[in-house]
């Protein structure tokens, strides 16, 4: 299973748009974890439709830190998310033919308190 998973510190403006296309277009990935996007999901329209990822869970970022979403094509990939906190994204991840495996997306809080959470 290919994926890109990106520390994108960004999501709302073209250069983003432009490079994520360009990457999925390159790579052809099954699943986009993406993190640090400083805006909802809701914000980027039917961007990640258009590009056949129309499967998702997310945290959307608290002010403009933090976030992670996570995406991934239904036809490719079957996705059981079990816990989705301001931190981390942890789901089982199914295909046909395949060994199941867990998932676990990270970000950690930079407060140390709230890392001692995770």
């Amino acid at each position: 299973m290919d994926m890109i998973i990106w520390n994108c510190r960004g999501a709302s403006n073209a250069r983003f748009r432009r490079t994520l296309r360009e990457l999925v277009s390159l790579h052809k990935p099954d699943m986009l974890i993406l993190m640090e996007t400083k805006v909802e999901l809701n914000t980027m329209g039917m961007s990640f439709n258009n590009l056949e990822y129309t499967a998702s869970t997310h945290v959307d970022p608290i002010g403009r830190s933090g976030s992670i979403w996570l995406l991934w094509n239904p036809s490719q990939a079957n996705v059981r998310v079990h816990d989705a906190t301001s931190q981390m994204i942890t789901a089982t991840i199914s295909r046909q033919e395949y060994p199941n495996w867990v998932l676990l997306a990270v970000y950690a809080s930079l407060t140390i308190r709230k890392r001692d959470e995770l």
